[in-house]
C-alpha cells in the first residue's frame, strides 16, 4: 500500500490557521519527498516510560494488567509502553501522579538509549528541562555516579526540579548558559545535548499554536545557538567519552549543518558513530542542502522517520578521536 503524500498548501492556504506554513511544507517536501499524510495528525497512542527507579518493568506490566489497562510493549525499549489515547490514557493518570509512569514520546527516549549512560559514570545533560531525559538517564545509572542537569531558563528550571522529585531521580542541578558552562577540571564520561530547536517534529496540523512561531529566521537563530552548545559540550567531555546531539526538528540547518560545522570546527578530534536501533524507522540524512555540501560522515547520524508511534527526530553520536 502506498501512503499518500502530504497535500501541500497554496499561498492562499498559507493564510489559513488549519494549514502548516507554506514555506515549511515546501522545505519538508525536499527533505522527505514522500511524507505520509499522518505525520502532523494527533497520534492514537500515548507513550509512557516505566520508571524503574520506583518499580520494575515486570511489576509495572502486572499492575497495569490487574487494573485492566491495555498496553503495547515496545520492541526497541523494554521499559516503554504504548496506551491507546481514547481507551486508557486517563486510567493511568494515578500511576503518572505517583511517578511510576512518565509520559514521554518514543522518539524522546531514543537519545538516552544511544548515549548509554551507566552507573558510576559522570554524566551531563546540558539542556535538561523539562527533565524527561534527565530522569531517564538517572534510571540507566540507577541513581549511582554523578549526574548534572543544566537548565538556564528559570521557569523551566522549576519544572526540571519537579520532575526529578516526582521520579526520584538524583541529579545535581545547574542553571548556566550551556554555551558557557565550565567543568572546572571535572570532565564527563557522557554528555547529552538535546538542543533547543524549532520543534518541527511536534507540529500538529489542527493545533496552530504548535507552529505559530515557526520561521526560517528562527531556524537560523537556533542553528547558531546549537553550534555554541555542541562546541562547549565537547570541551566538557573526557577522552574516550561519548556525546549525543539531538533535536526534534526536520530543518537541515539545525541537524546536518550543525554536525558538519562541528566536525570541521574540531578538525578531526571527534568522529561520528553509526546509529542503528532495531525496530526504529529511519530515512537518509542529507548530504546536500540547497548550495551546501556536508561532510560524507553525516550518513552515520540518524533521522527518525515519523510514523504512527513517534514524531520526527534527529540524533548524532560523537566519540572523541581517542576512542578506538
Amino acid at each position: 500500500m502506498i501512503t499518500p503524500p502530504i497535500a501541500f498548501a497554496t499561498a492562499k492556504d498559507n493564510m489559513s490557521q488549519d494549514r502548516l506554513p507554506l514555506d515549511f511544507e515546501l522545505r519538508l517536501k525536499e527533505i522527505i519527498p514522500q511524507s505520509p499524510a499522518s505525520i502532523f495528525e494527533p497520534r492514537q497512542y500515548q507513550a509512557f516510560r516505566i520508571n524503574t527507579l520506583k518499580i520494575s518493568v515486570d511489576d509495572a506490566h502486572g499492575l497495569l494488567s490487574e487494573r485492566g489497562i491495555e498496553f503495547q510493549k515496545v520492541d526497541f525499549c523494554p521499559y516503554a509502553i504504548l496506551v491507546d489515547v481514547k481507551k486508557g490514557k486517563f486510567n493511568v493518570s494515578q500511576f503518572v501522579n505517583d511517578g511510576i509512569l512518565y509520559a514521554q514520546g518514543l522518539e524522546s527516549i531514543l537519545p538516552v538509549l544511544v548515549l548509554d549512560p551507566r552507573p558510576d559514570q559522570r554524566v551531563l545533560d546540558l539542556c535538561a528541562a523539562p527533565g524527561s531525559k534527565t530522569s531517564q538517564i538517572a534510571m540507566h545509572m540507577n541513581n549511582q555516579g554523578i549526574l548534572v542537569a543544566n537548565e538556564p531558563v528559570r521557569q523551566r528550571l522549576y519544572r526540571l526540579k519537579a520532575v526529578l522529585q516526582l521520579t526520584g531521580a538524583h541529579a545535581q542541578v545547574s542553571s548556566k548558559d550551556g554555551r558557557r558552562l565550565e567543568g572546572h577540571g571535572e570532565l564527563y564520561d557522557r554528555v547529552l545535548v538535546d538542543a533547543p530547536c524549532s520543534c518541527e517534529g511536534r507540529f500538529i496540523i489542527n493545533e496552530p499554536k504548535s507552529f505559530a512561531y515557526w520561521s526560517v529566521r528562527k531556524i537560523k537563530e537556533m542553528s547558531h545557538k546549537q553550534k555554541g552548545l555542541l562546541l562547549n559540550a565537547s570541551r566538557l567531555l573526557r577522552p574516550n567519552g561519548v556525546m549525543v546531539y539531538s533535536t526534534c526538528t526536520f530543518a537541515p540547518e539545525e541537524n546536518e549543518e550543525v554536525v558538519d560545522w562541528f566536525l570541521r570546527k574540531t578538525e578531526g578530534r571527534f568522529a561520528l558513530s553509526p546509529i542503528q536501533i532495531n525496530g526504529v524507522k529511519t530515512y537518509p540524512c542529507l548530504t546536500h542542502w540547497h548550495k551546501r555540501t556536508f561532510d560524507a560522515r553525516i550518513r552515520d547520524a540518524a533521522r527518525i522517520l515519523p510514523d504512527e508511534r513517534m514524531e520526527g527526530f534527529f540524533i548524532a553520536k560523537f566519540m572523541n578521536s581517542h576512542y578506538k
